[in-house]
């Protein structure tokens, strides 16, 4: 099987160079030089992969392989994000029905900023891309940054409720960073809470990061949520 499928992955921090400006990222995206990186999810229960978070990278003709710290904030400056998530979404899928054929049904985790939710397609974009892709709704997880607030009767809150109808997963990414993470989860339908890693690292050497994790895994579970 060929795939672009990248399972290592670093994060070094990028060298100083001038922000890309909307030409060149446009050219990019039309000669589909973004690009999507496998980061593996383990099961802690069966020590197998059971999931996979799509990464973007870009694969820059002159400055090589490049990190989202490159280029997420110029692309969102030029309102280009949408067209990111769709190209990396619609990889995404073909790599997964690939792997479905070989009997390796894994879900597949996007990561989404929250001004994406404005778009008022994006919840019947993702429908028909999954839809084409022959890709059941509950093998996709959207990770949402847990920044800002969100208006009830907003479009983002619609997207989040459509995408929820539909049978996606929506994952609080980050949880425990942001100044409004309880008031989001009394008013948006999350699966899924996703802790920084920052609590992570620190378990076996910080008391309260402990304590942190292990009252977050029992909020999780008396909300019903992974």
């Amino acid at each position: 099987m060929k795939t672009s499928a990248v399972l290592s992955l670093s994060q070094a921090a990028p060298p100083k160079f001038l922000e890309p400006d909307a030409q060149a990222l446009r050219q990019g995206l039309a000669d589909h030089a973004f690009v999507g990186f496998y980061q593996p999810q383990l099961s802690l229960k069966t020590g197998t992969i059971c999931g996979l978070e799509v990464l973007a990278r870009w694969r820059h003709p002159e400055k090589g392989l490049l990190t989202p710290g490159y280029f997420l904030q110029a692309l969102e400056h030029h309102d280009l994000m949408d067209e990111l998530f769709l190209r990396l979404f619609e990889q995404g899928l073909i790599l997964r029905q690939k792997l479905a054929s070989l009997n390796l049904p894994l879900t597949m985790s996007f990561n989404l900023q929250p001004s994406q939710l404005s778009n008022p397609i994006l919840s019947q974009a993702i429908k028909v891309l999954l839809r084409a892709h022959e890709c059941p709704a509950q093998s996709i997880i959207l990770e949402i940054t847990e920044t800002g607030t969100l208006n009830p009767c907003s479009v983002a809150m619609n997207n989040l409720l459509q995408l929820k109808l539909l049978g996606c997963g929506l994952s609080m990414d980050d949880f425990g960073t942001g100044f409004s993470s309880l008031e989001r989860l009394c008013d948006v339908p999350f699966t899924e809470l996703k802790l920084d890693a920052g609590f992570v690292h620190k378990l076996d050497t910080h008391s309260a990061c402990t304590a942190i994790v292990a009252h977050t895994v029992s909020l999780a579970a008396s909300l019903g949520v992974s």
